[in-house]
């Protein structure tokens, strides 16, 4: 009997189920542990992902707005979900549009990973619907929108503008609404040449600004030249006084409203040879001590009058009085001085320099001002003291005291003392005087 050897391919299909059997249960196994040892997870990503746009024709504009970011639920390993966590650049999401002509079309978002095994389970939103149109370009002439009239007597001679012709850009659709390109100029009142830089608007048949297309240049200088009609003519306004202030008074200002004025004539001759200056009616300042406001009308020679309904202006006058000074020698008094105690003064005079009102500081007094020093919570010894003051009529100012620190000795009373008086150092007294508390220093 022939030797059997064994053929391993005849024993492999022999036990082919068994072997197939074992290998299934091998990968279970192995499967088992991966996911025990890496579970899975389904979940929605933290962060939204950002949506890209590829693939558009630079000649077609996207009017839809497109979602800025998606968010994404996946299904993967329990690491790869922190991977994503450190690194979201590794998940990405498009709108492609490579391809796509003008019209409304809905888009899928697709999202791509970089990284596996994983599951992408939803995306929202997972596609949009956008319109695309063909963007164009036109040239239009820049047309200028004068707002207001000019000033009686003025006309406008002529305007440019630079440059006066510009580019509109956008969709088809936008750009076709657009009836003129305006730039707006106020010449309210205006009695000069107007020059300024100007921003430009493109609108519809019905002067709506229309959206979503651009002006190249979007700003414009323009001129509008204006002169004065014939027989008209601006002049200055002067105020004409007599008389004088009441004694110790002045003349501070004098203004007039309107300060220039246009007159007319029907025989432009006349105006011609006017000065540029006309005058009011004259008006009386004698004796004035106070502002004056009235009315005055225009002296103007005959065939010549002042355009408009008012025929006259308004004048203010300011009247004052005459500031002067005075020098007074005033004696101090002492207020505020502890029980017991008695005060010497050095000086017990200063001198007081005032200014005010003539009138008022002609009569002035050293009765009109006090000063005095406060002792408040002093105790015996030497002081540096500042005086203060008060001056008891209005308008007069005090500018300064000579000298500006008195010294001041306190000392003991005897038991014979008026407890209501302070001895100087000429031996005369002063009243005590309750006053303000004021900062005192004492000598070394």
């Amino acid at each position: 009997m022939p030797n059997m050897i064994p053929n391993p391919f005849r024993f492999l299909w022999k036990n082919r189920d068994t072997l197939l059997l074992a290998f299934l249960l091998a990968a279970a196994v192995w499967v088992s542990a991966v996911i025990a040892s890496d579970p899975n997870r389904e979940d929605v990503l933290g962060t939204s992902v950002p949506v890209e746009v590829v693939g558009l024709d630079s000649s077609l504009i996207l009017l839809t707005n497109l979602p800025t970011s998606v968010e994404v639920a996946l299904r993967a390993p329990q690491s790869l979900w922190l991977e994503l966590e450190k690194n979201p650049e590794l998940i990405s999401a498009v709108v492609d549009f490579s391809g796509i002509g003008p019209g409304e079309h809905t888009l899928p978002i697709d999202v791509h990973l970089e990284i596996s095994p994983t599951q992408i389970l939803e995306v929202s939103p997972n596609n949009v619907t956008v319109i695309l149109e063909q963007e164009v370009s036109v040239e239009m002439p820049v047309s200028l929108n004068l707002v207001g009239e000019v000033a009686l007597g003025f006309e406008i001679k002529g305007r440019t503008i630079e440059p006066d012709t510009v580019t509109i850009t956008g969709p088809e659709s936008r750009v076709s609404l657009v009836s003129e390109v305006v730039g707006t100029i106020s010449i309210a009142g205006a009695r000069e040449d107007i020059t300024t830089t100007l921003s430009l608007v493109p609108v519809d048949e019905e002067n709506r600004q229309i959206s979503d297309v651009t002006v190249v240049p979007s700003q414009v200088d323009a001129q509008v030249n204006i002169t004065q009609v014939g027989g008209y003519r601006d002049v200055a306004v002067k105020v004409e006084t007599t008389g004088q202030p009441a004694t110790g008074y002045r003349v501070t200002f004098i203004s007039v409203s309107p300060p220039t004025i246009t007159v007319f004539s029907s025989s432009p001759e006349l105006v011609n040879e006017m000065t540029g200056v006309v005058s009011t009616q004259p008006l009386d300042l004698t004796d004035a001590s106070e502002d004056i406001e009235t009315r005055l009308g225009i002296s103007l020679p005959e065939g010549v009058s002042m355009v408009g309904d008012e025929q006259s202006v308004q004048v203010t006058i300011g009247i004052a009085a005459i500031e002067t000074s005075i020098s007074l020698n005033v004696p101090i008094q002492v207020g505020e001085l502890g029980t017991g105690l008695r005060a010497s003064l050095s000086p017990n005079t200063v001198d007081v320099f005032l200014t005010g009102p003539l009138p008022v500081v002609e009569g002035l007094t050293p009765d009109d001002v006090i000063i005095f020093v406060s002792l408040s919570d002093l105790g015996p010894g030497t002081y540096l003291v500042e005086p203060q003051f008060d001056v008891l009529l209005e308008n007069v100012v005090l500018e300064s005291i000579n000298p500006d620190t008195i010294e001041v000795i306190i000392t003991e009373r005897d038991g014979t003392e008026d407890p209501t008086s302070t001895p100087t150092p000429d031996g005369s007294s002063t009243q005590s005087n309750p006053t303000i508390t004021i900062t005192v220093t004492p000598t070394p």
